[in-house]
């Protein structure tokens, strides 16, 4: 195979990101690709054959340059698609979802929906003109769901929440998307009728799961040790065995427990963290105030990173709080980020706070609530907004030249969880934190972080069953058990994710130690601009490219 050069490098990253952009449109759609907004993804078996085609002949490519007269960008950028061609075509090749996850086509079809309608990317009449496209192409999508799942091979916590996501998304065809037409009148007609029969299908699906998947789902979700070694090897780039990972998992946990009760005996001598953690859970907000409560911390939050020189806000960012969809709500107890794609020009985020559903038993709306906290917003809000997910994300995006870059938090989720999570330290020690019992809500939240790499570990290792990880959580890290189910549910599909922010801060603050080694004297805006300016690349790609030659 001939050399490329680093142009022809670049040139074949083109070419191959617009052909998978074309069979992932709801994914295009998210990076800030819009040729294919009107569409959805074809799930037959030519389809895939195509797409696995393509990732190998990406791969036998990739792993077939010599980089070494590149450039340091050039270089990295290589290693990065590599890894990223990789951990796709595990996808055919180990996972294959498309037999197991249920829930993987009711999400392209509500969230490829939602997208368009919650991100101002273009007119709304535009937007909803290629949601009607998409609204056409639900009921093909779920008939394919149903051809390709085989009910055997799904474990049934992912048909229990494909269900309940399903039963919870139906509001967003039969009301939401006819109410926003009404402001394009002449789309108006043809979008009720695509609506009707779009929530027509997801019924009949939502039928298929209780009939035949539900009854019959035994499959395992966990990944396995070798699995889940090989994506902390290729996705990651650690060095780490599942049972190094699990180790400093019970560390971290015991060793947070013990600063919580250092802590608690300052504050309150004779009560335990714990006692004083669930006490301050009786100070919330009301359910009517939450939305208005997140946006004045964020907004706080955003002050005090000006104030302080933390980092350079980009130009032209904004963000919007919006309440998480029904049909998220499932697996997002608390709140969540949804980034503007990397190749927007208008770089606005969503902050979904996840509010109190009307219908819930006044218990249940009491419980979720005090997962809202007056202790923990501050907390949410800066790690969700500034100086964490969003002010990062749309920094990689402004600042990063190249598409690999601009790609680079699709392959691996340490550094963009790792800077969140760093960033709630730091801000507690420069005094945005500043109340002892906001001090104790961020060691619990650290608690709950190292907790996530004990249960990443044991529940894909079989350690642990879905149950035992919710009690652990319930018991050892005091969630409430609604909340707990959220988090433990959504674990079991994303295998090494939840292990990603008490392992990204750790791996962000060696890259932090040694520029400050390498740079003596400068800011840390300084120091925090050139780590952001490099992208989300893994920790071990961020020092390659930080500290090169």
């Amino acid at each position: 195979m001939p050399q490329l050069t680093e142009a022809e490098f670049y040139a074949s990253i083109e070419r191959f990101f617009h052909q998978m952009m074309e069979e992932i449109p709801v994914a295009a759609t998210q990076f800030g690709d819009h040729r294919y907004d009107h569409k959805l993804g074809d799930h037959s078996p030519p389809a895939r054959a195509r797409q696995e085609k393509r990732l190998r002949e990406a791969v036998a490519q990739l792993e077939g340059v010599d980089p070494t007269p590149w450039s340091p960008d050039g270089r990295v950028d290589r290693a990065l698609m590599l890894q990223m061609a990789k951990s796709f075509l595990r996808r055919f090749e180990q996972t294959r979802d498309w037999e197991r996850s249920p829930g993987a086509y009711v999400n392209e079809c509500l969230g490829g929906v939602f997208l368009l309608l919650m991100r101002d990317f273009a007119p709304f009449r535009v937007r909803m003109r290629s949601a009607l496209g998409r609204l056409r192409e639900v009921p093909r999508v779920l008939a394919q769901g149903k051809e390709n799942l085989v009910p055997e091979r799904v474990p049934r916590v992912w048909a229990e929440v494909a269900l309940e996501g399903a039963k919870r998304g139906l509001i967003l065809f039969k009301v939401v998307v006819p109410l926003m037409s009404l402001r394009t009148p002449l789309l108006f007609p043809k979008v009720v009728r695509a609506s009707r029969r779009a929530a027509k299908a997801l019924k009949d699906y939502i039928g298929f799961l209780e009939r035949e998947v539900l009854p019959n789902a035994r499959g395992d979700f966990a990944a396995g040790k070798e699995l889940f070694e090989e994506m902390l090897r290729e996705d990651h780039l650690l060095d780490y065995s599942a049972d190094e990972l699990l180790e400093v998992g019970w560390k971290l946990f015991r060793d947070t427990q013990a600063q919580m009760e250092t802590l608690a005996a300052k504050v309150a001598p004779g009560k335990t963290a714990r006692e004083i953690v669930e006490e301050a859970k009786k100070d919330h907000p009301r359910a009517q105030d939450l939305l208005k409560t997140y946006r004045r911390e964020m907004e706080r939050a955003r002050r005090f990173v000006q104030e302080k020189g933390i980092v350079t806000i980009p130009d032209g960012e904004s963000l919007q709080i919006r309440p998480t969809p029904p049909s998220m709500r499932p697996v997002i107890p608390y709140a969540a980020y949804m980034m503007p794609g990397p190749l927007e020009k208008k770089q606005e985020g969503i902050f979904l706070v996840t509010p109190v559903d009307r219908w819930m038993p006044r218990k249940a709306r009491e419980e979720k609530l005090r997962g809202h906290n007056h202790a923990k917003i501050p907390v949410t809000a800066l790690h969700e907004a500034y100086p964490g997910h969003h002010l990062q994300l749309v920094y990689a995006n402004r600042h990063t030249r190249t598409l690999p870059r601009k790609l680079g938090s699709a392959l691996s989720s340490l550094f963009v969880e790792g800077w969140a999570f760093y960033c709630e330290e730091l801000m507690e020690n420069l005094g945005f934190i500043d109340k002892p019992v906001q001090k104790l809500a961020r060691l619990q939240d650290q608690l709950w972080r190292a907790a996530r790499i004990i249960l990443d570990v044991s529940l894909h290792t079989g350690k642990m069953t879905v149950e035992e990880a919710i009690q652990f959580l319930v018991d050892k890290v005091g969630l409430e058990r609604s909340n707990a189910t959220a988090e433990v549910r959504r674990y079991t599909s994303s295998p090494t994710q939840p292990m990603s922010y008490l392992v990204g801060k750790l791996e962000i603050l060696k890259v932090i130690e040694e520029y400050k080694r390498r740079n003596p004297g400068k800011s840390l805006r300084e120091m925090h601009d050139a780590i952001l300016s490099c992208g989300s690349l893994p920790p071990k790609l961020l020092r390659e490219r930080l500290f090169a030659a």
